[in-house]
């Protein structure tokens, strides 16, 4: 039967996930809600094979054949004990749906999610209490008939049926919401986003068909006489075409296979996230980009090394044969210019061969870092002014690419000051957070762009500057490399005051502990 095979599937899944140690606590969670709802499916698919009521309806609900009913009628096991076990396993389904949702949309602290757990449980053991059988009979013998009548004990459950209702209706509609949230405030990186938003849909899969099945659930199933001491079954309510109870376990199986499938993933993403071992590969298309550099510096320089080679020969036509010193100086620079383009087209070879971004947990400030440190030279006669945040943040970056990125924004502005005079020179890096994202703003005092050049800035080989010294590439290259990572760059200048260019990246995490 597809339940008891979902049942050992689901175990087997859920074994593996645990034993792999590819969890958290909001995978525990929903472990734990879909275990309860294979209980809570199995105990009323029971319950209804030892009601005469439905006894030849079974096949038409749930497919369950003569032969099947037969044995779980038999199973030795009360009604009473089965109501406990429904009762249970239905509170248990909606408290660890709220559960891991919470754990999805927020990051508690071990105390804080302690209190919350156990605010959360109160409502439902009170519940718990309520609808035991045992209890409601204990209830009806002393208040009947000396304090209320036998209408007036029923009114009165009816009544905490109804707002235990609303209770439970408000779990699910929290945790939906959560999950949903959850989806919203998760960093925007793909990869995690789509296995959350598969989480999310299998979630409220789920939850639907719960609800469409057992919305009236937890309730007595019980009626108690006015016969001192005789108590009589009631039959599960089940609303709705009987066909469509036929699909909801195959419906439900599917999902929680989905959520399980999900889990596992987000699971996995979120312990190597943790242990900074995450890899996230895309696609740069650096081959094409890097071929059409190649031949236009090649031209570039080539004409340079022309204009060159004509001043050395006119230099030597006036000097009449005679050494002269503008000529060793000339070849000299025809020399390095050589060199100059031999490793610079190397550099373009060794780039070429990388046409991946690897995406894993970048510490943004330890990135800074480091690459201030390999340009300290350059830097050397500007003032820097680079303040840090008593949070270790953490974005979703290829090192070597964004590094590059940032690389070309610095040289561009260290340029940009050859006009400032040395003292008066500075470059300001900032990073603000704004919700998920990370706004990275490097500003340089320099001449600025001209209002009419910015929208071009970003263009291949658009340069202000001589081809000779710069080939326009540098920002083309800077702005395929932020946008392949999920970024967005744009830059504000206003001439004879500076310019300043803004990186906005997903934020992956926020550490709150002080470096």
């Amino acid at each position: 039967m597809f339940i008891f095979f979902m049942f050992i599937l689901f175990i087997a899944i859920a074994v593996f996930c645990l034993t792999q140690q590819k969890y958290t606590k909001a995978t525990l969670f929903m472990l734990l809600m879909g275990f309860a709802y294979l209980i809570v499916v199995s105990c009323i698919m029971t319950y209804m094979a030892k009601d005469a009521y439905y006894y030849n309806s079974m096949d038409d609900y749930f497919g369950i054949k003569q032969s099947l009913q037969n044995q779980l009628m038999f199973l030795p096991i009360s009604r009473f004990t089965l109501i406990r076990i429904f009762n249970l396993s239905t509170l248990l389904f909606l408290y660890a749906g709220l559960c891991s949702a919470v754990y999805f949309a927020f990051h508690l602290t071990a105390k804080g999610g302690r209190r919350l757990l156990v605010w959360l449980a109160v409502p439902c053991a009170v519940q718990l209490i309520l609808y035991d059988p045992f209890v409601y009979a204990q209830l009806y013998y002393g208040l009947y008939p000396d304090y209320m009548t036998s209408q007036g004990v029923v009114s009165a459950y009816e009544a905490i049926h109804t707002v235990t209702f609303v209770v439970n209706t408000l779990y699910v509609a929290a945790g939906i919401l959560l999950l949903l949230y959850a989806l919203y405030d998760a960093p925007k990186v793909r990869q995690i986003r789509s296995n959350i938003m598969m989480i999310a849909i299998a979630y409220i899969s789920v939850h639907i068909t719960y609800f469409y099945m057992n919305y009236w659930a937890p309730d007595m199933l019980i009626k108690v006489s006015e016969a001192a001491h005789f108590i009589r079954f009631q039959p599960i309510n089940l609303v709705g075409n009987p066909s469509i109870y036929t699909l909801l376990p195959y419906i439900a199986g599917l999902c929680l296979l989905v959520s399980l499938y999900g889990i596992y993933k987000y699971a996995r993403i979120q312990n190597s996230i943790r242990n900074q071992e995450a890899v996230i590969s895309h696609n740069i298309d650096s081959a094409l980009l890097t071929s059409r550099v190649f031949s236009h510096y090649i031209k570039n320089e080539l004409l340079a090394i022309k204009a060159q080679s004509e001043y050395l020969a006119h230099v030597v036509e006036d000097a009449m044969g005679e050494k002269s010193p503008e000529v060793i100086e000339e070849i000299r620079v025809i020399e390095q210019r050589c060199n100059n383009v031999y490793h610079r087209l190397d550099a373009i070879h060794q780039k070429n061969l990388k046409s991946k971004i690897e995406l894993i947990p970048v510490p943004i400030y330890e990135l800074i870092d480091k690459l201030l440190g390999e340009m300290s030279m350059e830097l050397k006669p500007i003032q820097v002014r680079y303040a840090k945040q008593p949070r270790q943040l953490v974005i979703m970056a290829d090192p070597y690419y964004f590094a590059q990125a940032l690389e070309h924004i610095l040289r561009n502005a260290v340029d940009a000051l050859e006009s400032v005079p040395e003292r008066s020179r500075q470059i300001e890096i900032d990073v603000h957070l704004k919700h998920k994202w990370l706004e990275l703003v490097i500003a340089d005092n320099g001449k600025g762009i001209a209002e009419e050049n910015l929208p071009q800035i970003f263009q291949p080989f658009y340069s202000s500057k001589p081809t000779a010294t710069n080939w326009g590439m540098g920002l083309s290259i800077t702005h395929t490399i932020i946008t392949a990572h999920g970024g967005k760059i744009h830059v504000t200048s206003k001439q004879g005051e500076g310019t300043a260019f803004h990186i906005v990246m997903p934020l992956l995490s926020a550490d709150k502990e002080e470096r």
